[in-house]
C-alpha cells in the first residue's frame, strides 16, 4: 500500500488531497472494489483510493455528528457548492508562499517590491478562506447545531493538518531523492 501510495502522479495527489481537506458528498459515494484498486492503472488506482477515503470520512464524520441522512445530503450539497473555491484558494496560497518562500530564501537579493506584494497576497488569501469559512458555517447552521458545527470544523482543521504533513513529507522525501528517485547513499 505505501508502494502504491508513493507512486501516486502529481494529479492523483491533487485528487487525494482535494477529498482529505474536503468533507463527503454522500451521493457519490459508492463503495469501491478494492481487487481494481490494487491491479488498474494508477488513475484508477487513485479513485478507488480518494472513493474509499471518501466513504470512509462520510462514515466518520456521520457517526461523530450524529447526523441523518437528510442532514449528511445536505453537508453534501454544501460542500459541493464550497469545493471549486476552497480548492482554488488552497492552490493560490500555496504558489503565493512557495513563491515568498524562494524570495526570502534569495537573502539580500529578495526583490523587497516582490516580497511585498507577496506578503499582501498571501494575507488576502487567508481573509478569503476565512470569509469561505464564514460562510459555510452559515449555512451549515441551517441543519446542524452549534455543537455539531464545532465538532465538523475540527474535523476538517484535523484533516487539513494531516495533509499538510503528509504533503511536507513527501516533499522532503522527494528533496532526498536522487535521479531516478533513488537515495543517495550516505
Amino acid at each position: 500500500m505505501t508502494r502504491m501510495v508513493a507512486s501516486l502522479s502529481p494529479r492523483t495527489w491533487s485528487l487525494l488531497s482535494l477529498c482529505l481537506i474536503l468533507a463527503v458528498s454522500p451521493a457519490r459515494a459508492q463503495r469501491a472494489n478494492s481487487v481494481e484498486a490494487q491491479t488498474g492503472t494508477p488513475a484508477q488506482q487513485g479513485r478507488a483510493l480518494e472513493q474509499q477515503f471518501r466513504e470512509r470520512f462520510a462514515e466518520v464524520v456521520k457517526r461523530r455528528l450524529n447526523l441523518d441522512d437528510t442532514q449528511m445530503q445536505q453537508l453534501g450539497r454544501i460542500n459541493d457548492r464550497f469545493e471549486r473555491d476552497r480548492v482554488q484558494l488552497l492552490r493560490e496560497e500555496r504558489r503565493a508562499r512557495q513563491a515568498l518562500r524562494a524570495e526570502v530564501l534569495a537573502g539580500d537579493s529578495a526583490d523587497q517590491k516582490k516580497v511585498a506584494g507577496l506578503l499582501d497576497q498571501v494575507l488576502a488569501l487567508q481573509r478569503r478562506r476565512l470569509d469561505l469559512t464564514e460562510n459555510e458555517q452559515r449555512e451549515l447552521a441551517a441543519f446542524m447545531t452549534p455543537t455539531q458545527r464545532a465538532k465538523y470544523f475540527a474535523i476538517q482543521d484535523q484533516l487539513r493538518q494531516r495533509l499538510e504533513n503528509l504533503r511536507r513529507q513527501r516533499q522532503e522525501r522527494r528533496a532526498g531523492a536522487g535521479p531516478g528517485g533513488q537515495r543517495p547513499l550516505p
